[in-house]
């Protein structure tokens, strides 16, 4: 990036984050007319110890999102759409709509705003995937206050970095820290092109039904380690399943976005990382430096997008019921 673009990003990003509220000034619930952008707090948080070899629980950040609905009074069930390494882009703006003509309201959680962020496709340590686990059960938390949300219907729907976030956030782990007795879960989760490639002892549990949606062709992120999970879990008894879909690249629902290949992104599917805990310690420089390279290809896929149109319209209806 040029030292150009790089001032412009920054400046963009300061900007952003300039227009968040306090913590304090957080508003603790939504009426039936609130709509659009908002903010809320996080879960809680999850910081790097002083070391950077694990993550600590910490005190909740202000998050935003956007929330729309369709036509009529509700009460509506949900989707919170989670967005990639770069931010709020195609797939999450492609979705959103269809979602709501379908009958749920939507969030899309953006974890980069107030954060002062724009991508972490380059430095994947700015804030990992785990970390914004607190982001979206904040954001159940506030959909459960909105009097046109049902509450126990919502659902979480990632993509790539959004979908290890719908991964990770789908553990029994996670729901047990984020959403105990007494607070609401999510429904179901839909994981689209995420890393299966690190296991930890949280994984082997989910709290709720699992959907993983991945293109043949991902070379970023890629399915082999996901089909492995995936009968892991089902070998438990578990309700988790994953569509393949033949030709389709990583980001096959990006619409209008051309086959390209990345060069300068982190591209971790060469690694096979094992972890004592979900929250680290996690492997060093020295440990990665021969499995991590650069370079992705990413690109819209029509036929793969129709279907997962379709599969995610029948899984909804079954899940969310």
């Amino acid at each position: 990036m040029s030292a150009k673009r790089w001032l412009a990003s920054g400046l963009a990003a300061l900007m952003s984050a300039g227009c968040a509220p306090a913590l304090k000034d957080l508003k603790p619930g939504l009426t039936s007319t609130d709509s659009g952008s908002i903010w809320f707090a996080s879960a809680g948080s999850l910081a790097r110890t002083t070391d950077g070899s694990r993550l600590a629980p910490g005190d909740p950040e202000v998050i935003s999102g956007e929330l729309r609905f369709p036509p009529g009074a509700g009460p509506f069930p949900a989707v919170v759409l989670a967005h990639g390494c770069g931010g709020i882009g195609n797939a999450e703006s492609g979705w959103a709509p269809i979602l709501r003509e379908w009958g749920y309201a939507t969030l899309v959680l953006d974890s980069f705003r107030a954060r002062g962020l724009t991508e972490v496709c380059r430095n994947p340590r700015a804030l990992t995937a785990t970390q914004r686990i607190p982001d979206a059960y904040g954001a159940l938390r506030i959909l459960a206050t909105h009097p046109r949300i049902d509450a126990r219907r919502v659902a979480l729907m990632g993509f790539s970095h959004g979908g290890i976030l719908a991964l990770e956030a789908s553990t029994l782990w996670a729901k047990e820290t984020y959403a105990p007795a007494g607070q609401p879960g999510f429904r179901a989760f839909f994981s689209f092109y995420p890393y299966c490639n690190t296991e930890y002892p949280e994984r082997q549990r989910i709290s709720a039904p699992l959907r993983i949606h991945m293109g043949e062709l991902d070379d970023w992120l890629p399915v082999g380690p996901c089909v492995r999970l995936v009968d892991r879990l089902r070998a438990s008894g578990q309700d988790a399943s994953i569509t393949v879909y033949p030709g389709a690249h990583h980001s096959f629902d990006n619409v209008g976005r051309s086959v390209v290949y990345l060069a300068d992104v982190v591209n971790a599917s060469g690694c096979s990382i094992r972890m004592a805990s979900l929250l680290g310690p996690f492997p060093g420089p020295g440990e990665t430096a021969s499995c991590l390279r650069r370079g992705a290809t990413i690109g819209w896929n029509p036929d793969a997008t129709r279907q997962a149109r379709l599969n995610m319209q029948a899984q909804l209806a079954e899940l969310l019921k």
